[in-house]
């Protein structure tokens, strides 16, 4: 297991972090017993979804991913709820709940539907893959999902060799030499780095990193409680004239968060953690890192905030695909894995900062052609919700399939008083972007 990922795997010892990726599906052509028996035939063809996490004796290394067999228990069949209202709620009730990969890092939940699912007409299908952070990102779970779901499965993964503990024990013995030495070199190289980094943002080369802000409403520590929301649109709503979808859906949550807040007294400014791929090739299941954005509410003009959303998120790359990140990184691969599993051990995950990088989260991953088919039922819409955490009690997911992107919505009743109020003003907000940004641009100019 790479250093990042086992990072991640000990992180989800201490906090919920699971993903949780909904797929809605017109109503099977064959009932969900044999569904669920096909997708889990399926599971056994791929790859990573044959692994589980196994841990090298007295912690001397970083975990392994190991080969398994698929069981029953990985494809789990709900009962059927008799509307979305009622599936919705059940899969609240998944949010909370955490893997163990060393059981098994993903799980797939089908819930049928008898009406009312968003998409389409008459009964539908929900699945819902839960997954193990340590497995996969965002973009690597979407491709597991269309591994199941898809018309061209690939396998995807390379399995590994049979787990031989006493054999993981020697290899980290002889490579803590050979790792120490990595560590030397890279750790001159990183320092360097960061101070160039430093220097850049003194002399103004380099964009700044924002500063932290005070705790607002949305920064409330959630209860056990959670809710959800999709709000499911076309994906022309969103773009238009040089706006990306990922930009337009974050104009339109700048604008509906607006709005919520100022009506409880409580706007002022509003700055965003969104997740960016990092650069270059992956060497980590996870690849990716966090950027503030500054949401500009202040900017009536929802075409010159898209702008403005699209500036900040330009400025947010380009300070995070500095050589420091990177060279940061190679640092962390020299770092004995012991040294990394004391370090998260002795983190305090309960403990609220008095200033916070943002107010809520978006994640935002292109789920690709809208080909996907469970039971021969077409795919509607898929979402996701982003994990809530002690002082990030409102989180967003974008994610787009085909012609259609869902805003999904992630919350707890002690942070948003009235969620469904906040569905409503996400609506109008996006009914608004669409009406900006299909418009002419005035300046001529497309918006980066």
């Amino acid at each position: 297991m790479s250093p990042p990922d086992a990072q991640t795997y000990w992180i989800s010892r201490k906090i919920p972090t699971d993903q949780f990726l909904l797929y809605c599906f017109d109503a099977p052509e064959r009932g969900l017993d044999a569904v669920r028996i096909e997708l889990l035939a399926r599971a056994g063809a791929v790859a990573d979804l044959r692994l589980r996490v196994r841990e090298v004796p007295f912690h001397a290394d970083y975990p392994y991913w190991v080969p398994g067999e698929i069981d029953g228990s990985q494809v789990v069949l709900h009962e059927t709820a008799t509307d979305w209202a009622g599936c919705r709620s059940a899969v609240e009730e998944l949010l909370t709940g955490r893997l163990d990969p060393r059981e098994t890092p993903w799980r797939l939940h089908l819930f049928g539907v008898a009406e009312g699912a968003p998409g389409g007409d008459g009964a539908a299908a929900v699945a819902v893959l839960q997954v193990a952070h340590a497995l996969a990102d965002g973009r690597r779970a979407s491709g597991l999902a269309r591994e199941l779901f898809g018309p061209h499965p690939t396998g995807s993964g390379a399995r590994p060799a049979p787990w031989r503990p006493a054999s993981a024990l020697v290899r980290a013995v002889a490579r803590l030499p050979m790792q120490l030495a990595e560590l030397a070199a890279a750790a001159p190289r990183a320092h360097r780095t960061h101070q160039d980094l430093e220097r850049g943002t003194a002399d103004g080369s380099i964009p700044p990193s924002p500063p932290s802000r005070p705790k607002g409403l949305t920064n409330a520590r959630p209860d056990e409680r959670r809710q959800i929301r999709t709000v499911v649109r076309n994906a022309a709503d969103l773009r238009g004239d040089g706006v990306t979808v990922t930009v337009g859906a974050m104009t339109a949550i700048s604008l509906a968060l607006t709005r919520y807040l100022q009506a409880r007294g409580r706007a002022d400014g509003l700055v965003a953690e969104v997740t960016v791929a990092k650069p270059g090739a992956a060497l980590a299941r996870n690849h990716f890192r966090n950027v503030a954005v500054d949401l500009h509410p202040e900017t009536a003009d929802l075409r010159e905030r898209a702008a403005a959303i699209a500036a900040s998120l330009a400025r947010a790359r380009v300070r995070g695909e500095h050589p420091a990140a990177a060279a940061a990184d190679r640092a962390l691969r020299g770092v004995p894995g012991p040294l990394v599993r004391w370090g998260v051990e002795q983190f305090d995950f309960t403990a609220v900062p008095d200033a916070v990088t943002g107010d809520t989260v978006v994640s935002s991953v292109d789920r690709g052609p809208a080909d996907l088919r469970l039971g021969g039922g077409a795919v509607r819409f898929t979402s996701g919700f982003p994990a809530l955490s002690q002082f990030m009690g409102l989180t967003h997911g974008v994610h787009g399939i085909g012609d259609t992107v869902t805003i999904g919505v992630a919350t707890s009743p002690a942070v948003l008083d009235d969620v469904d109020e906040y569905e409503r003003l996400l609506h109008q907000a996006v009914d608004e972007v669409r009406d900006a940004v299909s418009a002419p641009n005035r300046r001529g100019e497309p918006i980066v």
